[in-house]
């Protein structure tokens, strides 16, 4: 249950975070050419599949969840003890899906990813209190879309690999390892009507059984859920015949239904197995006021939670390209051979 999204206190003057263009920026050129990858980390995982990346910060060797639902970069409780750093508190807030808040950040003098390095670099600090306490994925935080959103995404999880390369190209040039026409997905960051420009979601849209809906890239999620609002649009509650009891998050009963298909344009995954999540988004935000404008709604009601969010039991079936500049994802089956490396 990781994904995080981020709001902000209404009249922030300035973004809290700035994206690394000090990571080998690229270079503005009038004319498009061929990609250029820029690194390449090797992805350990869990048994989940849920992955995290080697970085180094302040010196120290550490390792970080790669979560691209995660909205911000994030570091654990533990992190800060043992790296020693104070956080403070800031305008940008962060829940998780838990029903946790947080509003406090730090900035460390020193990131380097994949041999390449930041310096002052801001993280939040992680809504979450347990926090990187998974044995089988021991994690320092989170590596979001924020750090390296300027750049294109390769989620190449068969061949163990996450990989950035310059968004100058030619425009749909980018599907390297097939000869195999892939499914194109336009995205945007933000929610649909929301100004938060502190959001760095992956949002796109899917078709679950036949329905339209919008979906969130979430590879910090062994498995893809959806909110019991939405589960309701296609009758499904805890009661419906086939579902699986997993428990409870906030008190409330989360389970597991099997649809039939969902689909990414053209390419298919059968039987995805979602799990079903309370709508518990701020509950336990002590800063949650009702809005002024509104008797029923509060001000963490906005933050854009999607339909869907897609988790790595759907995203190991595929071979997922994210190009910045265009706004588009470029999708095959993971089972698609390599054409020839870029």
């Amino acid at each position: 249950m990781s994904a995080k999204y981020g709001t902000r206190y209404p009249l922030a003057l300035a973004a809290a975070f700035l994206s690394l263009s000090a990571l080998a920026a690229p270079a503005q050129a009038d004319d498009c050419g061929p990609l250029k990858k820029l690194l390449s980390l090797d992805l350990t995982s869990a048994p989940s599949g849920v992955s995290s990346i080697p970085v180094t910060i302040n010196g120290s060797p550490r390792r970080l969840e790669f979560d691209t639902a995660g909205g911000r970069s994030v570091l654990s409780e533990g992190a800060l003890d043992s790296l020693g750093l104070h956080a403070v508190s800031g305008n940008v807030k962060l829940l998780d899906r838990s029903g946790n808040a947080s509003q406090r950040s730090v900035t460390i003098d020193s990131l380097v990813i994949g041999g390449m390095e930041a310096k002052n670099v801001v993280f939040q600090v992680s809504p979450n209190p347990n926090f990187g306490g998974n044995p089988q994925l021991p994690v320092d935080g989170g590596l979001a879309n924020d750090i390296m959103e300027n750049y294109d995404l390769d989620l190449d999880y068969a061949g163990g690999k996450v990989s950035y390369f310059s968004p100058d190209h030619c425009d749909g040039h980018v599907v390297y390892w097939t000869t195999s026409p892939p499914s194109v997905i336009p995205f945007r960051h933000t929610a649909p009507g929301s100004f938060n420009n502190a959001d760095t979601h992956i949002r796109f849209h899917v078709n679950l059984d036949g329905k339209d809906l919008q979906a969130v890239l979430n590879t910090a999620a062994a498995r893809s859920q959806m909110s019991a609002r939405t589960a309701g649009t296609y009758d499904v509650n805890e009661d419906t015949k086939g579902t699986v009891p997993l428990g409870t998050t906030a008190g409330r009963k989360v389970f597991g239904y099997t649809f039939k298909t969902i689909a990414f344009g053209d390419v298919t995954v059968t039987n995805p197995h979602i799990v079903v999540l309370p709508d518990v988004v701020g509950r336990n935000d002590p800063n949650n006021a009702v809005r002024a404008d509104s008797r029923i709604r509060k001000v963490d009601d906005d933050v854009g939670v999607p339909d869907i969010t897609i988790g790595m039991d759907v995203i190991r079936q595929l071979h997922v390209y994210v190009a910045a500049k265009e706004g588009k994802l470029y999708i095959t089956a993971a089972a698609d051979q390599p054409a020839k490396a870029p």
